[in-house]
């Protein structure tokens, strides 16, 4: 959909600064679409889209990820451990390196309840796809994953050879779930709140658009500063976000400052 003058105006002004300028446009459109309806005044929606984008984006995010995916490549080809190559490349990411003390734990359990898929879809993926050497997959898996960040997603097929799977990546606004993979896993790790955040009812909107027998969605316990926890009982949100998706809550598990669930497609 063509945006008004100060629309175009607003995502143009968002777009401007390097923080944003490589994210997906149609995301960044989006926001500045809702921004413009929000407020008359053209600064006022500026700020407004910029402090979105913050919450949906920046706020977990120290330096270029793209270029923590071509360290990662880069030193694995230069001989380092693939798995220590990953760990590093991981901190670049706030989510992502929270989860770093407790990966080997955090994906033996998914593979524990999950087994070895060959198809898995990572939805907001950030820097999660370094994970991979963690994930139980079957041989010649496929990776389907997909982040607002178009650079990081050009740079993530990369990952394909030295980890041993197929990496297909794509720059995708979640909020317009349509054409998300059918997958035998989905990850929505940490990816949540964000959604909420954005719409309410968003989250739900993206289970329901999915074709997977199991998704294993994490939450975290605190903001990231840990000053705020988000709720007292996160179980609360995973029923108000699969109420009516299509999906229910088949198994949970906690580690650290992040709560995992298994959600099951629910029978007809």
């Amino acid at each position: 959909m063509a945006l008004s003058a100060d629309e175009e105006a607003v995502l143009q002004r968002v777009l401007a600064s390097a923080k944003y300028a490589g994210l997906d446009e149609a995301f960044v459109r989006r926001i500045a679409g809702e921004a413009s309806a929000r407020f008359r005044d053209q600064s006022a929606a500026v700020r407004y889209a910029r402090r979105k984008l913050h919450q949906a984006v920046g706020a977990f995010v120290t330096g270029s990820l793209s270029d923590a995916v071509r360290a990662c490549v880069s030193a694995i080809g230069a001989g380092a451990p693939v798995r220590d190559a990953s760990l590093a490349a991981m901190r670049r990411h706030a989510s992502t390196a929270e989860r770093a003390a407790v990966v080997d734990a955090f994906y033996r359990q998914i593979e524990a309840w999950c087994g070895r898929p060959s198809t898995v879809a990572d939805l907001g993926c950030g820097l999660s796809p370094l994970a991979i050497p963690w994930l139980a997959t079957k041989p010649g898996a496929t990776y389907w994953c997909c982040d607002v960040d178009r650079d990081l997603t050009g740079a993530l097929p990369a990952l394909s050879e030295p980890f041993g799977v197929t990496v297909v990546a794509q720059a995708q606004d979640l909020l317009r779930p349509a054409g998300l993979p059918s997958a035998e896993l989905v990850l929505l790790l940490k990816a949540v709140t964000t959604l909420e955040r954005q719409r309410t009812g968003a989250a739900r909107d993206v289970l329901a658009a999915l074709d997977a027998p199991r998704v294993v969605v994490s939450l975290p316990r605190a903001s990231l500063s840990a000053r705020r926890r988000y709720t007292a009982d996160p179980a609360e949100m995973i029923g108000a976000v699969t109420a009516g998706s299509g999906y229910v809550l088949a198994a949970d598990a906690a580690f650290g400052d992040e709560s995992l669930y298994l959600l099951a497609r629910a029978a007809p």
